[in-house]
């Protein structure tokens, strides 16, 4: 993180978004809670030279705990990982969790007593800032950002520019993200993850585009009326609607350019691979239809059975809007990537055509809303 020339505006700026790229694959790839805290508080500490981070999270028991600390030497602060909130602290949590904007720096000014300050961040510091963690309408916890001296650039670092919304939004999906597994089996977590890493030693790229399209996917079937078990069956769908390319050649996989007719052919075998490789798995027999029907589409041209409207079932309908959406705006090796804009807008020519046009438009109302966090 630290530079060895003189630092300037531009070394500092260079400096914080390597280490939000570094922090956004780790919150990407890991899924214990107490590693992704100390990470983030770790990290959100040099990113935005603090004097300390807090990380404390909302548990099952309705409490809040601190996860993990971060901070310089001369703070002395006297909380510890894993250590309760006292009563006040979590008073004062509550009443800002439900008060202010999610994800928003929250400046905790002249209109705290001592006490408060005290009992949130340990510490009666100049500047203080409690950022409200929330991902699909859980409220999931704090973080606490603190600051010795008052620091107009800080300030503005922290309250001005996205940066901390940015981290704040990354880290609430990333606990979100094991607060579903933990609805799993053990056993069928540990095959998930298996067939995960198996994904990415074969396609990283598939891999981490289907981790994305799993959260964006799961937050629209919530934003849609879909029950909490048929939610995660959407989730667990497009997590896994890649993984039936386990069974596809390396030489058609990795091509550098476009494929041939027969190489598409190949290609289009995925859905029916990774439904075969799901079936029959303990708490997975409604993911395998929707990994089945995700290349369906809405007038028949779809494959691999050329289904067409209702025929196709509602969750395979939403990840065809996610993942074709995704698709147009990553960077792929054959084709430059689409803006939101021009991604949404090909979306809204094809409803009713390729896709439910009920499905995107809820999608699109999600996206320009600008309440989405992993993009």
């Amino acid at each position: 993180m630290k530079n060895t020339g003189a630092s300037t505006p531009a070394v500092d700026s260079i400096d914080r978004w390597t280490g939000l790229s570094n922090l956004s694959r780790y919150l990407l790839e890991n899924n214990a809670v107490q590693d992704l805290s100390e990470k983030t508080a770790r990290s959100v500490f040099e990113i935005l030279d603090l004097d300390y981070c807090q990380v404390a999270t909302l548990e099952k028991n309705g409490h809040y705990y601190y996860r993990a600390i971060a901070q310089k030497e001369s703070c002395g602060i006297f909380f510890q990982a894993n250590a309760p909130v006292s009563q006040l602290g979590e008073k004062t949590f509550h009443e800002i969790a439900f008060s202010e904007p999610a994800l928003r720096p929250f400046y905790m000014n002249e209109a705290f007593i001592p006490e408060e300050c005290m009992a949130c961040s340990g510490t009666f510091d100049t500047q203080i800032w409690l950022v409200p963690l929330k991902a699909n309408g859980k409220h999931l916890g704090f973080l606490v950002l603190g600051k010795s001296q008052k620091s107009k650039a800080i300030q503005s670092l922290i309250e001005s520019t996205h940066l901390v919304d940015l981290i704040a939004g990354q880290f609430s999906n990333a606990l979100y993200r094991v607060h579903l597994n933990e609805k799993l089996s053990e056993t069928t977590k540990d095959i998930v993850q298996a067939l995960m890493k198996a994904l990415a030693a074969r396609d990283l790229e598939s891999s981490n585009h289907s981790q994305h399209m799993a959260e964006l996917s799961h937050q629209l079937a919530i934003k849609m009326g879909c029950t909490e078990e048929e939610s995660l069956d959407i989730y667990l769908a497009a997590l896994l609607h890649d993984i039936g390319k386990i069974g596809v050649e390396d030489e058609i996989l990795h091509k550098p350019g476009p494929l041939t007719a027969e190489e598409w052919e190949k290609m289009r075998q995925h859905p029916q691979i990774g439904a075969r490789i799901i079936q029959g798995m303990t708490q997975l027999d409604e993911v395998a239809p929707l990994i089945l029907e995700h290349h369906e589409r809405m007038n028949g041209s779809g494959y691999p059975s050329g289904l067409k409207g209702e025929q196709i079932s509602f969750g395979a309908r939403l990840i065809a809007v996610v993942d074709s959406f995704m698709a147009m705006i990553e960077e792929r090796k054959y084709r430059t990537r689409k803006n939101f804009g021009e991604a949404l807008d090909e979306l809204k020519r094809n409803k009713d055509i390729l896709f439910d046009s009920t499905v995107v438009d809820s999608f699109v109302e999600m996206i320009q809303s600008g309440d989405v966090n992993y993009l």
